[in-house]
């Protein structure tokens, strides 16, 4: 049963992952600037901050260091807005 929550390619979890990334990256793409959205690399910055918020998520429920994950996610932010 297990294996068909998560390991399986039709499992549960998949399913439900996979529809949230896409509901996730839906929200990066409507707050990014069209330019920077339609651009080649546009879905790739999407990927990456979103990315980059699940590692941050997954680091703050491990370890409750709110001050340190808050900084690592503001930087990657602020190399995310730095002109290409």
């Amino acid at each position: 049963m297990l294996m068909f929550l998560w390991g399986s390619k039709d499992g549960l979890i998949k399913a439900l992952l996979r529809r949230t990334r896409e509901d996730e990256l839906g929200v990066l793409a409507a707050r990014q600037p069209a330019p920077e959205r339609d651009a080649p690399d546009g879905a790739a910055r999407r990927t990456l901050a979103l990315a980059v918020l699940r590692g941050a998520l997954l680091d703050l429920l491990a370890t409750d260091d709110e001050p340190r994950v808050t900084g690592a996610v503001a930087l990657q932010l602020s190399l995310l807005r730095a002109p290409r």
